[in-house]
């Protein structure tokens, strides 16, 4: 049985309650007179499942539930229990961590940990794992918060849906960083999570930094994916794109446009997304998806197309701008320490040299132009042209949010990718 008690709840009906839902487990995280809330925690890619699975032994056990948007991006359960309201909502475990940034974690930091205990190779993603869950950590973290981060990643780790793939590709940068000991002996090797090793710039935009014996460094920034697939090498969201142009009269224009166009249509006030009113916001534009999808589905794309559109204008303004965007957003190359593109597809590796080849065009440019993709409502490309030659910059922008947080509740803010060139 769960230890915690609900206030206010007979024990009996506590018992009854606990035997229902098991073997799922919560903790009682605020109490008031009328209300508890508990928390179920699930790794980040299970708890709708979880969610699911949950409401489905409520119903078996007759205990009448509503559902409710709020509470988080999966939302929450409600229920009357010995005439207590409960809520229930559902946390990823570790804090918040997202898959995303496990599945990244996972291709970063367990081959930093391998390498630096001299492990060259592993038969079986099984036999990696059990070795990282008990080696020492080899002075891949720059700082105590991320040496507190990473144990909790590597416990977490095997909760990932794509555990296998990434370690697989965990052993593929393995490899490279063994290739690239055999070219220029390592010193040691730096996990760049949150903190950076000194005197490395911040922004910088490398995943490990390598230290070789020589007093060189090296950054290497990692993609991981299909041998064919394109990996975003740019994400960043409009709101921070207009921010890096210093154009926040034009970002204010683009906020007030995307609302008169959208959202004062559907019937939303000014402040329609504020922390206050979100909540509310969003259960009336779910409400919209289930009585007319097509209409839901027209304004998003709709603003979609007003954001896009913005987004051209604001790149075409100043050829002069947009070179300085390139060079700072997206190169962000450090001259003290150099960064090299490293792909793992599978337990293999390869380099990519799309920012390379921008880097030696840019003094050749002549003009540019931004315009929208013929084939489809969400990319569009930037030309670096020059007098005999041309590169194409692919670009995206489109929702990234997770139900229900996304397409036409997650506004104007879309996210903005830079996904190689042609």
């Amino acid at each position: 049985m769960n230890k915690n008690q609900i206030k206010g709840v007979k024990p009996s009906a506590q018992e009854a309650f606990d035997l229902a839902i098991s073997p799922i487990q919560y903790s009682v995280v605020k109490e008031t007179s009328v209300l508890s809330t508990l928390v179920v925690r699930a790794p980040s890619a299970d708890r709708q499942k979880v969610k699911l699975d949950l409401e489905t032994k409520l119903r078996r056990a007759r205990i009448n539930f509503t559902k409710s948007l709020q509470g988080g991006s999966v939302g929450s359960t409600e229920f009357k229990l010995d005439n207590k309201k409960i809520r229930i909502i559902y946390k990823p475990t570790s804090g918040g961590m997202s898959e995303t940034t496990l599945n990244s974690t996972i291709t970063e930091l367990v081959p930093a940990i391998a390498f630096m205990n001299g492990k060259k190779q592993f038969s079986t993603v099984d036999q990696l794992y059990d070795f990282i869950l008990n080696a020492k950590s080899g002075g891949v973290y720059v700082n105590p918060n991320d040496e507190k981060a990473g144990k909790t990643f590597i416990d977490q780790m095997p909760d990932s849906s794509k555990f296998k793939d990434k370690m697989q590709n965990a052993m593929a940068i393995l490899k490279y960083l063994w290739d690239l000991h055999k070219k220029m002996p390592i010193k040691q090797v730096y996990w760049g999570y949150r903190s950076k090793p000194n005197n490395i710039n911040p922004s910088h935009k490398g995943d490990l930094f390598v230290h070789f014996t020589n007093n060189k460094w090296l950054g290497v920034s990692l993609k991981a994916g299909g041998e064919k697939t394109k990996e975003p090498q740019l994400n960043t969201y409009v709101n921070k794109l207009y921010d890096d142009y210093g154009r926040s009269n034009d970002k204010l224009k683009l906020i007030q446009k995307v609302y008169n166009e959208i959202h004062k249509k559907l019937g939303f006030k000014p402040g329609w997304d504020s922390r206050e009113s979100k909540p509310s916001s969003i259960a009336k534009l779910e409400a919209l998806k289930k009585t007319d999808i097509k209409r839901y589905e027209d304004y998003y794309d709709m603003m979609l197309e007003i954001i896009r559109d913005d987004v051209i204008n604001t790149v075409n303004k100043s050829m002069k701008d947009t070179i300085e965007y390139i060079k700072k957003q997206i190169l962000k190359k450090d001259v003290n320490v150099p960064l090299v593109v490293v792909k793992a597809a599978g337990t293999s590796y390869s380099f990519v040299t799309d920012e390379d080849s921008i880097e030696t065009f840019i003094p050749q440019i002549s003009s540019i132009k931004a315009y929208k993709s013929g084939s489809s409502k969400q990319n569009w490309h930037i030309d670096l042209m020059s007098k005999n030659s041309k590169i194409t910059m692919n670009m995206s922008i489109r929702s990234n949010q997770p139900m229900p947080n996304n397409k036409l509740a997650q506004g104007f803010n879309l996210a903005v990718k830079f996904n190689g060139i042609s």
